[in-house]
């Protein structure tokens, strides 16, 4: 691929045209440590180091990386396309997670892939391109949008690397077996600064649109990461600005996956979290509020799903319901570790006695499936895959099968 990008803008804003393939790299690696070393936001935008790489740090936040064709000849058969979705966990895990493409042919045989939570040298994940890696192991196109450029190791259990970030990026991405004809990205304003957070970093979340040519006509597929620390009302709001961008990009057959993080709690204010604990207490109690995790449509995330609903998209059928995507696990130390600021230790304590009849693992529906002009149909989760004994994401991973 080309070493550096030729526009900030993607391939369908009229930029011109687009190269088959482009590597998203810059010239910020050895900056990196001292624009970690500002406090407050406000420092750092007000310093002459950030009025001389302000261009440079824009592009890159707002940059993507592509291969429009597969290196494999793509299938031809039946008008049927099988999508999977699935968060990486950044990709830290990344021979369990090849190992398990290979193992599950759910996985293996996916046509159209919608992964989030992947790094571009990031310590933590090797220094290595988890999406490209990804996509050259399985013959696909893909396209990665940026989110971040991180400026320090990592969350909760991240932070002891030996060796530093390189390209320091993290975003979404979406593969396919058939050709990639355009993109763009939209921007998801963020509840919390990230850049006063323990992951210090620049930039937001940004939901990825692509037109994909299949040999039955094109679809527009969305990979989507909705804020965890952040209320219903505003991922609601993130998915209402993700539907009208992907209006303006056009396409009647609509298929989005991803992270929509419905966990039905305000995780960047103690505040919040406790209100919408002591809410959950006094309309369901302790074990409705539990059971509801798994369907969190109802009552709790309705606004993300209403978001859904007025352009069309519908999660009925593209999701298997009956299972978690995920799993709170009060004795997983990683999860002790990333909600050690938010939930105090007196509280742990009460949940563990409380989770008793759930071994303290509560499963949880947080990643999903919709589609507008698409019948789906066998949805599926794979719980927790592992491959000699190591977990390969912390999420489990997930498909459908769409008529086209």
């Amino acid at each position: 691929m080309p070493s550096a990008e030729p526009s900030t803008r993607s391939p369908s804003a009229g930029a011109g045209p687009c190269p088959p393939a482009w590597r998203l790299e810059h010239d910020l690696t050895g900056h990196l440590a001292e624009l970690a070393r500002f406090r407050r936001r406000r420092q750092l935008e007000r310093s002459p180091l950030y009025g001389r790489l302000q261009d440079e740090i824009e592009r890159v936040l707002h940059g993507f990386e592509w291969r429009l064709q597969p290196p494999v000849p793509p299938p031809t058969g039946p008008p049927t396309l099988r999508a999977a979705a699935w968060n990486l966990e950044r990709g830290k895990q990344l021979d369990a997670i090849l190992a398990t493409f290979a193992e599950q042919p759910s996985l293996r045989d996916a046509d159209l892939l919608f992964l989030t939570e992947l790094d571009i040298g990031m310590a933590r994940s090797g220094n290595l391109n988890i999406a490209e890696r990804i996509a050259d192991e399985l013959g696909m196109a893909y396209v990665f949008a940026n989110f971040h450029l991180v400026l320090a190791p990592g969350d909760h259990g991240e932070q002891r690397q030996h060796e530093a970030n390189t390209l320091a990026l993290h975003g979404s991405a979406i593969m396919s077996r058939y050709p990639i004809r355009r993109f763009d990205a939209v921007s998801l304003p963020e509840c919390v600064d990230k850049f006063h957070v323990l992951e210090k970093r620049l930039g937001s979340k940004r939901s990825l649109i692509a037109e994909v040519l299949t040999p039955h006509g094109s679809i527009t597929a969305i990979v989507v990461h909705l804020d965890p620390f952040a209320g219903s009302r505003h991922r609601g709001f993130q998915m209402a600005r993700t539907m009208a961008a992907a209006r303006r990009f056009g396409g009647d057959r609509v298929l989005l996956g991803g992270d929509l993080n419905t966990n039905t709690y305000h995780l960047g204010s103690a505040r919040g979290l406790a209100a919408n604990f002591a809410r959950k207490m006094v309309v369901l109690g302790f074990d409705r509020t539990v059971e509801q995790y798994l369907t969190p449509q109802k009552i709790f995330e309705r606004p993300v799903f209403n978001s859904l609903a007025a352009h069309g998209m519908h999660v009925d059928g593209f999701n298997d319901l009956t299972k978690g995507t995920f799993h709170y696990d009060l004795r997983d130390p990683d999860v002790v570790r990333k909600t050690s600021d938010y939930i105090p230790p007196v509280l742990y304590r009460w949940l563990d006695r409380r989770l008793e009849p759930w071994q303290g693992r509560v499963p949880m529906r947080i990643d999903w499936f919709a589609g507008r002009g698409l019948s789906p149909r066998s949805p599926w989760v794979i719980e927790l895959p592992q491959h000699h004994g190591v977990r390969a994401s912390d999420h489990h991973p997930i498909g459908v099968t769409v008529d086209l």
